[in-house]
């Protein structure tokens, strides 16, 4: 890292973990490196893994996400993996772990239980890794676990979060809650992130609203107990009436946290209530607890692969984020590549890369050494050729990139059909923006995939 030299896209090999395969797609597509997927077998309840491509001397980064119910498989893969990147002589290893797996557990709550996080750092060090990136930790004691021999980052998709909110729902005098005292922190840095926004009078987006409104606020909430009663009651500090109030926490897990949160800040009269957090894990009935609660929307972030069924009602209240860009920003800096414009891809971060059309993942496919964003470039030729029959703008938000893709049959231009393309288009424009910028018409996007 001490040279100023920057490097070629070619010194560097990025490596997907099972289930990280779609990330470390974007993050390629973002960087111009085709990611490798690795050859790993389950046998008799052991993993069998192959390196897919020489990294003798080379510059390694591997993406695992270590959350929900196979935490503990990937984890062992990944030391696999890291084991098979240090016999095979790669130059440096850094682990891009979006979700840091076991963060909750920082410290000694009670008597005889380990420190788990600690020992989750110990375990990657000793497995051989040179560095750990990472997004909105927990905890950010955590990174003192770490040995000054292995290199500690961790980024923050806040202001991704907060430009998303800011251009697309039009906020109402805006006010910012922490949900418990330990997320002041984090909550006070979308406020910032905010804040910037609203006194730059510029979202960045095409969807920004034309009217700056009021700035936003600070509150926080916090349980109380009241005398003589066992239930334990949520105490607002701040003013949200008549207010849009955005309850901001890094992991939802649970969901109960979101529910309790919205439904004492709509009795304490916010208009609306939004929720924002890095990590989405959903685990058992979270989503149902969402679906159900009074929450407007939800926003969280491809950290941690999850899926939601089609018919499930929390699809109206969820939008997924990719966390590519900000990875992609933070993996340049430190391979020395010439980093891509942050602020330019956060304004194209809405929906790239969710998972709710299960189709779209496998139509995405995994990048060749042909091209990254071949598939791409293909599906967006289909779709900007279609949009010139017919004479659709292009706009909306995310759709399903289906069967419809392709040139399509003649008919009826009815209006279910029209809003079908309406949306491909919009959304394929977002994933090609994640890898070339953001087009802003059709033409645009006609040369980028002509290219």
């Amino acid at each position: 890292l001490g040279s100023h030299n920057m490097a070629e896209p070619s010194d560097i090999v990025l490596i997907a973990a099972t289930g990280a395969e779609s990330l470390t797609d974007e993050i390629g597509g973002i960087l111009g490196i085709p990611p490798a997927a690795i050859d790993a077998e389950d046998a008799d309840g052991e993993t069998h893994l192959r390196l897919p491509c020489n990294v003798r001397l080379r510059d390694t980064y591997v993406v695992a996400c270590l959350g929900g119910a196979g935490v503990n498989r990937f984890f062992v893969e990944l030391s696999l993996i890291v084991s098979g990147l240090r016999r095979a002589s790669a130059a440096r290893i850094t682990a891009v772990l979006p979700y840091y797996a076991y963060g909750r557990q920082a410290r000694k709550h009670t008597s005889r239980v380990p420190i788990s996080a600690a020992d989750v750092a110990s375990l990657l060090e000793e497995m051989g890794v040179d560095g750990v990136l990472t997004l909105d930790l927990h905890k950010e004691e955590i990174a003192g676990f770490f040995s000054p021999r292995c290199h500690f980052a961790s980024a923050s998709c806040q202001p991704a979060a907060a430009r998303y909110l800011h251009t697309q729902r039009q906020l109402r005098r805006p006010v910012v809650v922490a949900p418990h005292a330990s997320g002041v922190t984090l909550a006070k840095a979308f406020f910032d992130s905010l804040a910037e926004l609203h006194a730059s009078g510029d979202g960045g987006s095409r969807f920004a609203s034309p009217r700056a409104g009021a700035a936003p606020t600070l509150a926080m909430l916090l349980p109380h107990k009241a005398s003589g009663s066992e239930r334990r009651h949520l105490e607002l500090i701040g003013e949200v009436r008549g207010q849009d109030a955005i309850i901001v926490d890094d992991i939802i897990d649970s969901g109960k946290t979101i529910a309790r949160c919205s439904e004492a800040l709509l009795e304490a009269g916010a208009a609306r209530v939004f929720a924002v957090a890095t990590h989405g894990i959903f685990s058992e009935e979270s989503l149902r607890i969402i679906a159900v609660s009074d929450v407007t929307t939800v926003v969280a972030t491809n950290s941690v692969p999850f899926s939601v069924p089609r018919d499930h009602p929390v699809r109206r209240k969820l939008v997924v984020l990719s966390a590519a860009p900000v990875l992609a920003h933070q993996v340049a800096k430190l391979a020395r590549l010439p980093p891509p414009s942050l602020d330019q891809m956060a304004a194209t971060f809405p929906m790239t890369g969710s998972f709710f059309d299960q189709r779209r993942s496998r139509q995405l496919g995994r990048s060749s050494s042909s091209g990254v964003v071949s598939p791409l470039r293909e599906r967006a030729q289909a779709l900007h050729l279609r949009a010139y029959q017919e004479e659709i703008g292009v706009g909306g938000a995310e759709g399903n990139i289906s069967d419809e893709a392709e040139m399509g049959s003649e008919g009826s231009r009815d209006a279910d059909r029209d809003a079908d393309l309406h949306a491909d288009l919009e959304a394929c424009m977002v994933d090609l923006a994640s890898c070339s910028g953001p087009p802003r018409s059709a033409h645009d996007l006609a040369s980028l995939s002509s290219g």
